[in-house]
């Protein structure tokens, strides 16, 4: 079936390409090398190491607009070459309306870093390197457009997830699930080996298509933008389906190992946001609440007979500014996120959590060097992640980069701290046309 979706896109792309009236091409070459920082588990161990490139074809005709890019990847830690179809889709758009379907991203929310509205579009969880970790939803998208509004409609019948760091060799899945759990049985504790086993996606038929709306205005005042969402929850829930053996001796069946299953659940949301420009700052807010959202029951939960996950509504909004004085670029936020009845089985520690984060940048030297910080706080726990990077551009099209993430625990691992021994330093070499 995808062989055939493959032929069907590539013969429409270029008979696209025959009929376009101009066609742009794009691409970076790039070469990634960095190794965990000193005190941690893997010190000087290689973290990453890979080249890649990605690459744009742009293709006009009239009104019409046909868009491509993927990526190619040879990762040296794990061997492997990969391909991925970034986007893919054809665009037409008229003076008041317009339409795009296909593979495609869109901006949704005004947060930095943080996932406030952000429902429709899953993210690449599955590394801590990636420049950009949105990932495409295949869909069909309406828009109306007049002198100070927009009104976009999606139709989503392909679920696409979150991607998780399930692989075996990827480092991020110890810090997420471990090789192997401890479970107590008659006073006495087992170490049980941890497997990954199904993720169970929605069936594709029409009733388990998904829906989005955002509508925005733009005025000298404010900026402001209405979103809601019905469909499926990109993050699974997950259960655990214990594994026996007969015991030798015994002739009794014992736990051997735990087979852990996914699956999603439904998901709506109804947000808004809005950027108030004061003088030189620029004031932002959002916000979203989620009906009945799925959450994730614990583990210890779950092995004494509770269901797998508890219904809760669930309120998320930020509050943040940006300001630009003389070349520097600074934005601050703080967020919070509260459950309204918060289960006692709920794997998630608090009701009410909150955080900041701040981003600092800098172009010096005729804007050949930039600099850049971010950091994430988390105020229950009071862990951090700090990424620190700096840029030299040594023509227009090549450039290289120098940086560190850090992650640091606070009174408990916390949201961050649980990837303390993912601390690295890395460099970067690009070339970009």
């Amino acid at each position: 079936m995808k062989r055939k979706l493959f032929i069907v896109g590539f013969i429409l792309f270029v008979s696209g390409i025959g009929f376009a009236q101009e066609i742009d091409f794009s691409g970076t070459l790039g070469t990634d090398l960095g190794c965990y920082a000193p005190r941690t588990e893997n010190a000087g161990d290689f973290s990453i190491g890979k080249i890649d490139f990605t690459g744009a074809i742009e293709a006009y005709a009239g009104n019409g607009t046909l868009f491509i890019e993927g990526n190619v990847e040879n990762d040296f830690i794990s061997d492997s070459l990969s391909f991925d179809l970034s986007e893919a889709y054809i665009d037409y758009s008229d003076s008041f309306w317009g339409v795009r379907i296909g593979q495609q991203k869109v901006a949704w929310g005004k947060a930095d870093g943080i996932s406030i509205t952000n429902s429709v579009f899953p993210v690449d969880s599955s590394s801590l390197n990636n420049d950009d970790n949105s990932v495409a939803i295949k869909a069909l998208r309406f828009s109306l457009n007049g002198n100070s509004f927009t009104v976009d409609g999606f139709v989503i019948p392909f679920f696409t997830g979150t991607k998780l760091p399930l692989e075996k060799n990827n480092p991020l899945k110890k810090a997420i699930l471990p090789d192997s759990v401890k479970i107590s049985q008659n006073g006495t504790d087992i170490n049980l080996t941890l497997n990954i086993g199904e993720l169970s996606t929605p069936e594709l038929n029409l009733k388990n298509m998904e829906f989005g709306l955002k509508a925005s205005g733009y005025f000298s005042f404010c900026d402001f933008s209405l979103y809601g969402f019905y469909g499926w929850d990109k993050m699974p829930v997950l259960s655990y389906q214990v594994n026996t053996v007969l015991h030798p001796v015994y002739n009794v069946e014992v736990p051997e190992s735990l087979t852990v299953n996914g699956e999603y659940k439904r998901l709506t949301m109804a947000g808004f946001d809005m950027a108030v420009p004061v003088g030189p700052v620029v004031l932002r807010g959002e916000s979203s609440f989620f009906f009945n959202r799925a959450f994730q029951t614990s583990s210890s939960a779950i092995m004494n007979g509770k269901e797998n996950f508890v219904n809760q509504n669930q309120l998320m909004a930020l509050a943040g500014f940006d300001w630009m004085p003389s070349g520097w670029t600074i934005t601050a936020q703080y967020y919070c996120d509260f459950l309204f009845s918060k289960s006692a089985d709920t794997e998630r520690s608090n009701a009410f959590e909150h955080g900041a984060t701040l981003s600092i940048s800098k172009s010096l030297l005729n804007d050949t060097l930039d600099f850049s910080f971010n950091g994430l706080v988390g105020f229950n726990d009071f862990d951090s992640a700090l990424f620190a990077s700096a840029k030299y551009k040594l023509t227009d099209q090549i450039g290289f980069t120098a940086g560190t993430n850090v992650f640091l625990p606070g009174r408990e691992e916390g949201t961050y701290g649980k990837y303390k021994d993912l601390s690295s330093i890395f460099l970067k070499a690009e070339y970009s046309w």
